[in-house]
C-alpha cells in the first residue's frame, strides 16, 4: 500500500477506519525517516478516525490522535496529502468516494476495496466512484485475490487495491475573476523577432498594473471588513488577537493599508518597466543604472501611460545632453595609440583644419578588452566576458542614435555575441547590426564595420566636434572650396565621399538634438 507514494509531498495524513493503528504505524516509520522530530513528530502528522470505542482507546494508547468516530460524517476544512484506508467492505464505495472528494485540490488515496465494488457497479454510489477514479490524474486498480483469508479477522473475499493521485492545484479566486471582467487587460502580440505587431506595450503594462491594484485593494477592503470577526473571542470580556493577519511585504507595521500597498505595487511596476526592451533598447548601461537609482522616488508617482511618457521625454533630454560626450569618448578611445602596435590600425591620419593632429576611425578597430573568459560555459571552452558584452551593446546603441534612433531588433550586440560564443562556440566574424566582432583569447576584441555610412557619420561627428574640418564643410560644393579647404577634405575623405554627404544632408549633417534622440513614441 505504501509503494509509489512520494513522501516528500506528504505533510498531513488521514487514516479513516484506523482499527488498531497498523497502517498508521507503517506511515510513522516512513515519515520519521525524513523528519528531524522522529516518531513523535510523525505521529503528530496523522489524524485517525475510528468508530469502535475500544479501538479508539488502543489508538490513543499508542499515541495516535483520534479526531472523529464515523468517517462518513467527518467534516473538516483541513487538507490532507495522503488518505490511507481499509474501510468496511459493505460500504467501501461511499468511503472511497468521500476520500477522493476530500483531496480534490491535490493528494493521494490508497484504499483496500471489495472487488465486487469495482466489478459490479450497479448502485449510484459505485457508478459515481468509477467516474471519480477516471477523473483522477492517475489511478490504478490491482487485484490482490483473497488477501484477507489469513488476516486476524479472516474473510474469504476478493480484494482490490485502489490508488489514485490528484495533482495539486493552485487556488482560484472568484474575486480576481470578477475584477478581470470589469478590468479588461489589453495585450500585445509579437513576431518571432520580438517586434510588436499588434497593441501598445504601455497600455498593456498599465492595464496589468491597474488589475493587480484593483485585486489587492479589494482584498484589503474585504479583510478590513472581516477583521472584527477574526479578532472576536468567546471570552466576552477579552479582546483577542486576530489569528489571520494580512501584511504587506517589506512593511514593518502589522495591518495592511491601501496606500502602502499602492506604493509597493508602483515600485514593482516601475522596476519591471526598466527591463522592458521597448523602454531600454536605446539606453546605455550607465543610464540604465541611473534609472534604477531613482526607483524609490518613483513609488510616489502613479504608474500611468502619461508618467511613462514623461519619464521617457526626460530621459531623451539626458541622452541628448550626454551622448555627444559618449561619442567623443568612444572616438578618443578607439583612436588612442596603445602600447602595442596592432592598435595603430585603428587610426586614419589626415591634415586637420589648422592642425596636423587629426585622425579618424578606420573600417576596423582593435580594442584591448578581454572578451573571452576561460571559464566553463556548460559546453566547454570559453564564454563572453560580461563587461565586454555590455560594452558592445553600448557601442551599438551609440550607432543607433547616429543612424536615426531606429533599431531593427530588440537583441543588441552583446546578446548576439554572447549567444554565438556561449551556445555556438563561435568567436570570429560574429555579425551584428553595424559590425562584425572577433574575439581573441590573448585579450583583444576586433570590430569590423559593415555599415560604412554610420561609421562615416561617426567620424564626421567627432571631426566637426574637434574643429578638424573647415567651417564651410557641408555648406559649399566641392568645386567652390578654396585650396586649403580642399586639402583637408581630400585628406579626410576625398571628393566622392564629400559629394555623397552633400547629397544626403538630412542624414549626415543633422544637429545633435535631431540626430541623437530617444524615441519616446517608439
Amino acid at each position: 500500500m505504501l509503494e509509489g507514494i512520494d513522501w516528500t509531498l506528504i505533510q498531513d495524513v488521514l487514516e479513516p477506519s484506523a482499527g488498531k493503528g497498523d497502517l498508521a504505524k507503517a506511515v510513522v516509520t516512513r515519515l520519521s525517516g525524513r523528519s528531524y522530530g522522529g516518531n513523535d513528530r510523525a505521529r503528530g502528522q496523522i489524524d485517525c478516525v475510528e468508530l469502535d470505542e475500544n479501538l479508539c482507546h488502543i489508538l490513543k494508547g499508542k499515541g495516535f490522535r483520534v479526531v472523529h468516530d464515523d468517517f462518513l460524517t467527518y467534516e473538516t476544512h483541513k487538507q490532507y496529502d495522503l488518505i490511507l484506508m481499509n474501510p468496511p467492505f459493505f460500504e467501501g464505495d461511499r468511503h472511497l468516494l468521500k476520500a477522493l472528494r476530500m483531496i480534490r485540490r491535490g493528494g493521494q488515496v490508497v484504499c483496500l476495496l471489495n472487488a465486487e465494488t469495482i466489478e459490479n457497479p450497479y448502485t449510484f454510489a459505485r457508478k459515481e466512484l468509477l467516474k471519480a477514479l477516471d477523473s483522477a490524474d492517475e489511478h490504478s486498480i490491482t487485484d490482490l485475490g483473497y488477501a484477507f483469508e489469513q488476516a486476524e479477522r479472516s474473510a474469504r473475499v476478493r480484494v482490490y487495491m485502489v490508488k489514485a493521485t490528484i495533482e495539486y492545484q493552485e487556488s482560484t479566486s472568484d474575486l480576481m475573476a470578477d475584477l478581470r471582467k470589469a478590468t479588461p487587460i489589453r495585450e500585445v502580440e509579437r513576431d518571432d523577432m520580438g517586434h510588436i505587431i499588434k497593441g501598445d506595450w504601455r497600455e498593456a503594462i498599465v492595464d496589468h498594473y491597474n488589475y493587480e491594484l484593483a485585486c489587492g485593494v479589494k482584498l484589503i477592503r474585504e479583510w478590513q471588513g472581516m477583521r472584527k470577526l477574526l479578532q472576536s473571542s468567546l471570552k466576552k470580556d477579552a479582546y483577542s488577537q486576530s489569528i489571520l493577519e494580512l501584511n504587506i511585504h517589506g512593511e514593518k507595521h502589522n495591518s495592511a493599508s491601501v496606500n502602502r500597498f499602492v506604493e509597493q505595487v508602483r515600485y514593482k511596476y516601475w522596476e519591471a518597466l526598466f527591463s522592458q526592451p521597448e523602454f531600454v533598447k536605446q539606453l546605455t548601461s550607465n543610464l540604465q543604472s541611473d534609472l534604477h537609482r531613482r526607483l524609490s522616488e518613483l513609488r510616489d508617482y502613479e504608474f500611468s501611460a502619461y508618467n511613462i511618457l514623461t519619464l521617457q521625454h526626460e530621459l531623451s533630454k539626458e541622452v541628448i545632453g550626454g551622448i555627444e560626450k559618449t561619442i567623443m569618448d568612444l572616438f578618443d578611445d578607439w583612436t588612442r595609440k596603445y602600447h602595442w602596435d596592432e592598435n595603430s590600425q585603428n587610426r586614419h591620419y589626415f591634415n586637420g583644419w589648422r592642425t596636423n593632429d587629426a585622425f579618424a576611425v578606420n573600417k576596423k578597430v582593435i580594442i584591448p578588452m578581454y572578451g573571452l573568459e576561460d571559464r566553463w560555459n556548460g559546453k566547454g571552452g570559453f564564454r563572453l566576458n560580461f563587461q565586454t558584452g555590455q560594452k558592445l551593446s553600448d557601442i551599438e546603441k551609440v550607432f543607433d542614435y547616429l543612424d536615426g534612433g531606429l533599431t531593427t531588433s530588440l537583441r543588441h550586440a552583446g546578446e548576439v555575441v554572447q549567444d554565438a560564443v556561449d551556445n555556438e562556440g563561435q568567436n570570429r566574424n560574429i555579425p551584428c547590426k553595424y559590425f562584425e566582432v572577433t574575439l581573441y583569447k590573448k585579450g583583444t576584441c576586433h570590430i569590423k564595420f559593415t555599415d560604412m555610412d554610420v561609421i562615416q557619420k561617426f567620424n564626421l561627428f567627432a571631426a566637426r566636434g574637434k574643429n578638424w574640418l573647415p567651417p564651410s564643410y557641408g555648406k559649399k560644393r566641392y568645386k567652390d572650396l578654396d585650396a586649403e579647404e580642399k586639402a583637408v577634405i581630400d585628406s579626410f575623405e576625398g571628393e566622392e565621399s564629400y559629394n555623397r554627404v552633400l547629397a544626403r544632408p538630412d542624414y549626415f549633417l543633422t544637429d545633435a538634438s535631431q540626430m541623437l534622440r530617444l524615441e519616446a513614441g517608439a
